[in-house]
C-alpha cells in the first residue's frame, strides 16, 4: 500500500516541478488524474501537492521573511529583501487551485455520490487548510466560484471572495468534516481502501487535527474578534491533538521524484541558508534542536545569515536533517502547536493553564525529534502562572514550528518575536503579490497588485 501511495505522491510532485511560468488556465485537466479518477487516487494526489507547495515555494518565501532562513544567492537573494514578483507566485497558486482544491472538490462530490463521508471529511479538512494558506498571504482570493469549472470552462475566471468570508467558510468546512468523520458508516473508507497519505484513514486523528485547526484559525482572528480566544479554547476542549502520535504531516519518499521538497531544493540549487535571527535565538538558549534543524558551518558552529546580507559562503549553516532529508515529512499541524494555541488562548483567563500548556508544548517539540534535555527544559519549560507571558509563548512557538507558515502569521498578528527588516529595508513584507496569471487571464476580476508592505491581510490590523 505504501508503494502505491508514494507512486501517486510522485505524480503530484512531478506536476509541481515545472518552471515558474504561468500555466494557461485552459489546461485545467490533469492527464494523470482525470475527472473519473477514484477518491483513492484523487485524495493522496491533492495531499502530496499541498505538502509540496508548503515545503516548496510557500515554505521558502515565508521562512525567509520570518528569518528562519536567508536568501543567499540568485532569485532568493531578492526575496530576502522582499523582492517577490508576481511571476514568482504563479506556480504555487496554480498548483493549489488546479491540483489541490480542484481534486479535493472532486473527492467531496464523488464521496457524496457514493455515500462515503469519511473521504469527504478528510477532503474538507485539507480544503480548509489550503484556503487558509492562500488567504494568509493574499487576503481576498477566489473561492466560491474557483473550483466550479465545467465542460464549458465556467469558473476559470472566478470572482474574488472577501477574505473574512473565506475564513468563516473554513470554520464551516471543519465543522462539516468533523460531522462527516463521526458518521456511523461509509461505503468507502480510507482505512480499508487506502488513499490517505497523512493518517492512513485514522478518523480519530483527523478529528483531533480538525479541532486543532479550528483553534488555529480562531486565534488567527485574535485582533479582529473579541471572542477568538474563548472559541479557540472550546475547540481545544472538544478534542485537539493529544500527543505526538497525532502529528499531521505529508510523507515523502526516497526516489528522486518523491523526495522532500526542501531536500530537492538544497540538492539542486542551495540558494537558501539558515537565518541569523533564528540561529542566534537557539544559540542564546542552547537549544538542542539546533542539531536537527541546522548543520554546523565549516568552523563547526551554528551561524546564520543576517537578513539582507546575501551570504552563501561555508561560514553560514545549511539545512539540518529534520526537515531536509530526502524522505523528511512536511508538517501540517502537530501536538506542540496545539499546546501553544492552548497557552495563548488561556493566558488572559487562566495563566496557570497557559503555563502548563506552554511547558508541554516545548517538551513535545523536543520529544518529536527524539530529544530529551532536562537542563534545557528546566530553563525554558518551567513557567508558572506568574512568569508566563505571550512573548515567551510565541517566541518558543517560533522555534518549534520551524519551516511552517505559522511563525510568519504570528509575527504579523502580534509582532513577536521582534524581527527587524532586512538590511536596506524599512519594513518586513506583510503579504504576497497576486500572480501575473490572474492579471493576464482573469483581468475582469483581478483586484490589482497590492503593496507588499501596506496591503495587510484582513486579520493583520496593526
Amino acid at each position: 500500500m505504501k508503494k502505491l501511495l508514494y507512486r501517486f505522491a510522485a505524480i503530484a510532485i512531478i506536476a509541481a516541478l515545472g518552471s515558474c511560468n504561468f500555466i494557461d488556465p485552459e489546461l485545467n485537466i490533469d492527464p494523470n488524474l482525470p475527472q473519473d479518477a477514484t477518491v483513492e487516487l484523487l485524495l493522496p494526489s491533492a495531499q502530496a501537492m499541498y505538502g509540496y507547495v508548503l515545503g516548496g515555494d510557500y515554505g521558502r518565501y515565508t521562512t525567509i521573511w520570518s528569518q528562519h532562513h536567508g536568501g543567499a544567492t540568485r532569485q532568493h537573494a531578492g526575496y530576502d529583501t522582499y523582492g517577490l514578483k508576481e511571476a514568482d507566485v504563479n506556480n504555487a497558486w496554480n498548483n493549489l487551485y488546479a491540483s489541490v482544491l480542484k481534486d479535493l472538490d472532486l473527492v467531496v462530490a464523488k464521496a457524496s455520490e457514493s455515500k462515503s463521508p469519511y473521504y469527504s471529511g478528510i477532503a474538507k479538512i485539507m480544503t480548509a487548510m489550503t484556503l487558509a494558506t492562500l488567504v494568509d498571504v493574499n487576503d481576498d482570493i477566489p473561492y466560491s466560484a474557483a473550483v466550479a469549472a465545467d465542460d464549458n470552462n465556467e469558473g476559470l475566471k472566478p470572482t474574488y471572495d472577501d477574505a473574512a468570508d473565506v475564513y468563516a467558510a473554513i470554520q464551516g468546512l471543519l465543522d462539516e468534516a468533523i460531522n462527516d468523520l463521526n458518521s456511523s458508516e461509509s461505503t468507502l473508507s480510507p482505512a480499508s481502501k487506502g488513499g490517505d497519505l497523512v493518517f492512513d484513514g485514522d478518523l480519530g486523528k483527523w478529528i483531533a487535527a480538525a479541532n486543532t485547526l479550528k483553534a488555529r484559525y480562531y486565534i488567527r482572528l485574535s485582533e479582529v474578534d473579541n471572542d477568538a480566544y474563548s472559541k479557540a479554547l472550546a475547540a481545544i476542549d472538544a478534542g485537539a491533538i493529544a500527543d505526538n502520535g497525532g502529528n499531521a504531516a505529508v510523507p515523502f519518499g526516497l526516489g528522486s521524484n518523491s523526495a522532500n521538497p526542501w531536500y530537492q531544493f538544497e540538492d539542486q540549487r542551495g540558494d537558501v541558508v539558515m537565518g541569523a535571527f533564528f540561529i542566534d535565538l537557539m544559540n542564546s538558549i542552547n537549544d538542542p534542536r539546533r542539531a536537527v534543524f541546522a548543520a554546523v558551518n565549516d568552523g563547526g558552529i551554528y551561524q546564520g545569515m543576517i537578513a539582507g546580507m546575501q551570504d552563501g559562503t561555508p561560514a553560514i549553516s545549511r539545512f539540518g536533517t529534520a526537515y531536509a532529508s530526502i524522505n523528511s515529512p512536511v508538517p501540517l499541524v502537530n501536538y506542540a502547536e496545539a499546546k501553544f494555541l492552548e497557552a495563548e488562548a488561556a493566558l488572559g483567563t487562566d495563566p496557570a493553564r497557559a503555563a502548563e500548556a506552554h511547558n508541554e508544548a516545548i517538551a513535545a517539540s523536543l520529544a518529536s525529534f527524539g530529544l530529551d534535555d532536562p537542563a534545557f527544559l528546566a530553563a525554558e519549560a518551567s513557567e508558572d502562572q506568574n512568569s508566563i507571558t505571550l512573548e515567551k509563548i510565541l517566541t518558543h512557538k517560533y522555534i518549534a514550528l520551524y519551516t511552517m507558515q505559522e511563525p510568519y502569521n504570528d509575527f504579523r498578528r502580534k509582532g513577536i518575536p521582534a524581527l527587524q527588516p532586512a538590511i536596506g529595508q524599512t519594513k518586513i513584507a506583510v503579504r504576497y503579490p497576486y500572480p501575473s496569471g490572474e492579471r493576464l487571464y482573469n483581468g475582469d476580476n483581478y483586484p490589482g497588485q497590492p503593496n507588499l508592505f501596506t496591503g495587510n491581510v484582513f486579520w493583520d490590523v496593526d
